[in-house]
């Protein structure tokens, strides 16, 4: 059985125009369809899929698991909503990436299609302001130890 802990911390960046021309936020949502974050609503959300396992058990609500040959898999919606200030007007998307705080070579941690590392990937680089649905997802290879899986990731958004 796995204890399965997600952190989310959004990092702020602007562009190159000064901070008094530019505000941007990012906070997480928990989704209807997803699991509860705590701190939802803030830049800083966590979610605890609690003790869960391949097979048998349960999921949170909101979390789907599915089971392949090699390996399973946590699934759920996380909503992010990222808001530009009202004086931006020169800002018409942005750039959000993200990245594991900590590497993890076992388990492979998805957000969307993109695959997280310690190396910050581009999840979207064209994104329009407002809130966005995101899939979140985990899979677990069976020849993996049994134990708890902790990790955190980095969000950094920035005004194209």
């Amino acid at each position: 059985m796995r204890g399965l802990w997600l952190v989310l911390i959004a990092l702020l960046l602007s562009s190159v125009r000064s901070s008094a021309q530019l505000t941007i936020s990012l906070t997480f949502v928990s989704d209807p369809g997803g699991i509860a974050l705590s701190g939802s609503g803030t830049s800083a959300a966590s979610a605890s899929f609690g003790t869960v396992q391949a097979f048998g058990g349960t999921v949170p609500s909101g979390v789907t698991k599915s089971v392949g040959a090699n390996s399973w898999t946590l699934s759920t919606p996380i909503d992010i909503t990222v808001q530009k200030g009202v004086l931006d007007v020169l800002s018409p998307s942005y750039t959000l990436t993200a990245k594991l705080q900590t590497s993890d070579l076992t388990n492979t941690w998805k957000l969307n299609a993109v695959t997280l590392s310690t190396t910050a990937a581009t999840i979207t680089s064209a994104g329009a302001y407002g809130t966005t649905v995101n899939s979140f997802s985990l899979t677990v290879p069976f020849s993996a130890s049994a134990g708890a899986i902790n990790n955190t990731i980095n969000f950094t958004v920035t005004a194209n």
